[in-house]
């Protein structure tokens, strides 16, 4: 649900997820609607803006919403990165070459913040960093992809360690991967492949994973994909 009153600096946004797959204490099924994306946001200018509400994080080229994936799972066994939506507020500055972007929030009555810097200057180019410090973890994250005639190109890193009381706990991430998406026509194909280490009181487990997707629009609003994943992990 979205709300921009015309020519008023002032919106919001509320996204709503429905999970089906959650028991309650006694093993029942529990359907809850839970809010994701929350959020209010003033315009100050054509480049600065000011938000507050429960925000998606700064990190990753793959999102959390499989509608916006170029396939349907993730890199790793899950999400590899170490935020998803938070309560907070942010400052983004964003012109035609370059963005910007702070976050402050909190996190067991400690304060979460995450940074952002990203370069957009070359047609089809954009290269992004997040720094993320928090009480539980500390997160790199640098991504980049390039757009060129019916191909997309992606590269990312992402680095993890979690903390407690400021002290690394032997466990956390670290992830490379490598995307390409050609599209021709209302077809379109993802080919990625992905190496996650993950580290678990000074265990490491090597995780690879190449996925192929086919997809397809079939409509304006209609759009489907089939994803083939070959995984190898340590662990089994």
């Amino acid at each position: 649900f979205s709300f921009a009153p015309i020519d008023s600096a002032w919106s919001a946004v509320a996204e709503i997820s429905y999970d089906n797959s959650l028991e309650d204490s006694d093993g029942d099924a529990n359907n809850p609607a839970e809010f994701e994306t929350v959020t209010i946001t003033y315009t100050a200018s054509d480049e600065l803006s000011f938000t507050v509400g429960n925000i998606l994080s700064y990190q990753g080229f793959e999102t959390y919403d499989a509608t916006d994936l170029y396939q349907f799972s993730y890199q790793g066994v899950g999400p590899v990165y170490s935020a998803a939506y938070a309560n907070g507020g942010s400052v983004d500055y964003a012109t035609d070459d370059y963005a910007l972007g702070a976050w402050i929030g909190e996190a067991d009555g400690e304060v979460s913040l995450e940074f952002l810097a990203a370069y957009t200057g070359i047609e089809g180019l954009t290269v992004k960093g997040i720094y993320a410090d928090d009480p539980t973890y500390e997160t790199v994250n640098f991504w980049a992809s390039y757009d060129y005639n019916a191909f997309t190109f992606a590269v990312e890193y992402t680095d993890t360690d979690e903390l407690l009381d400021d002290v690394e706990t032997g466990d956390g991430l670290e992830a490379v991967m490598a995307l390409v998406y050609y599209s021709f026509g209302d077809a379109g194909l993802t080919l990625r492949y992905s190496e996650v280490e993950y580290e678990t009181a000074g265990v490491i487990t090597d995780y690879t994973k190449f996925t192929i997707s086919p997809s397809y629009a079939f409509s304006d609003n209609v759009f489907g994909l089939i994803e083939v994943s070959f995984v190898e992990n340590d662990a089994t």
